[in-house]
């Protein structure tokens, strides 16, 4: 049984279209489905939670963005069950970072004849005194969540997303937010060792190198367990950051002297005042964050090229 999960909103309706075009296949006419369409912010959790208690054999199948996947990875309360995503969002950084390329209908064939599955670790987190949740992507700290936050409730995305050309509306946003930007103070522990940052800009953590709709973050991210790579960027000026961030989509902004990448198991991050966060797009604010990896793998199907482990 395939049960697809579909954001009608994602992309500015593109979702509902890519669905209607695949319901309109040889390969979906030959499956036996059911689906399911999002109705509200946080529908796609509670549709995943409710499929994760019936115990038949099934594959989940995500049409929609970044947030989409995030809604159905926070409801999944098991990992027997495959899943699968094809892109209809304005990021799709999932898809990117997973090697899920190709049309929709090339996807849905590839989930269906070849079957086989990658594991796929995501991340876990608690934000201050809440329970704890997921991330898909990537959690980041600071100015590229201000960015996040700045590019959600702007009014040109939905024209921008429309027309193909969602990743811009981010581009917008950090040159907004860069006018009125202050960095941040914080401690960082990262494998139980404590570091006082002064004036930094943003700290991002990520299961692969995409963000932004195709911004390579953390260009040697590679999806595997346990470890994750971590990225910090020091006290640096305002013009340096916009050249900086001029490189992310090249991969070598990582040259600048005032970018920093380790590796983690484990991090903890701690302000005496509120600052942004986001998770995979999605932004809030917080004083306090833990996170780690999910030591069960996620079971992704649907990808057409090897990733590197």
């Amino acid at each position: 049984m395939y049960l697809f999960i579909i954001n009608p909103k994602a992309g500015s309706g593109r979702a509902l279209k890519v669905f209607s075009d695949i319901q309109n296949s040889a390969v979906y006419r030959q499956i036996d489905s059911q689906y399911f369409f999002t109705e509200y912010e946080g529908h796609g959790e509670a549709i995943a939670r409710k499929i994760s208690a019936a115990p038949e054999e099934k594959t989940i199948i995500v049409i929609g963005g970044d947030g989409t996947i995030h809604e159905v990875m926070n409801g999944l309360t098991t990992t027997d069950i495959p899943l699968s995503f094809i892109p209809a969002g304005s990021g799709n950084d999932f898809a990117r970072g997973c090697g899920i390329k190709g049309k929709p209908e090339e996807i849905l064939r590839e989930i269906v004849e070849h079957r086989k599955t990658h594991p796929y670790w995501i991340g876990n987190y608690t934000v201050d005194h809440h329970a704890g949740r997921k991330f898909v992507n990537s959690i980041g700290f600071g100015f590229d969540a201000a960015i996040a936050h700045a590019a959600n409730q702007s009014s040109y995305r939905r024209f921008l997303n429309a027309v193909g050309l969602g990743t811009l509306s981010y581009v917008i946003a950090l040159i907004y937010v860069l006018m009125y930007y202050k960095p941040m103070s914080i401690e960082l522990e990262i494998d139980n060792e404590k570091r006082i940052l002064k004036d930094c800009w943003m700290v991002t953590i990520a299961n692969h190198p995409y963000y932004g709709g195709g911004m390579k973050i953390i260009p040697n991210a590679v999806i595997r367990p346990n470890v994750f790579p971590l990225l910090i960027i020091h006290s640096i000026s305002k013009w340096k950051v916009l050249a900086l961030f001029m490189t992310v989509f090249l991969g070598i902004h990582t040259r600048f002297k005032e970018v920093e990448i380790l590796e983690a198991t484990t991090v903890k991050l701690t302000s005496k005042t509120t600052i942004p966060f986001q998770t995979d797009g999605q932004a809030g604010t917080c004083r306090f964050t833990s996170i780690s990896k999910q030591k069960e793998a996620i079971h992704i199907t649907g990808i057409n090229e090897v990733w590197a482990k």
